[in-house]
């Protein structure tokens, strides 16, 4: 089980370092200094761990509700496709951004 933990662990942070790190970073592209260092510790401060808090209450919560893992992998679905809207959005307004050529972006 501690191999399986392991390499999950190694995977998933390959994954971040590889493909979000990289796609968040693009977004802040198209601001000014200041704002993207502002705006960096917030999203690293209380939006990572604060979505981290309430991620585990509400397992938690819905736990003692009775529902077991099929449940909790059902519920989790509106909640990917709520990130995966978000994500298009930001993409979106992204390349609007850049077109009105606000800033070039850095790659």
């Amino acid at each position: 089980m501690l191999v399986v933990l392991a390499v999950f662990g190694i995977v998933r942070r390959a994954g971040e370092f590889a493909l979000a790190k990289p796609a968040r970073e693009v977004l802040f592209t198209v601001v000014a200094r200041e704002e993207k260092y502002k705006a960096k510790n917030m999203i690293d401060t209380a939006v990572y761990r604060g979505g981290d808090m309430l991620s585990s209450w509400l397992v938690a919560a819905l736990r003692g509700l009775g529902l077991g893992l099929p449940a909790l992998s059902f519920a989790a679905v509106p909640v990917a496709l709520a990130w995966l809207a978000t994500s298009i959005g930001l993409g979106r307004r992204y390349e609007a951004a850049r077109d009105r050529g606000m800033r070039q972006p850095s790659f």
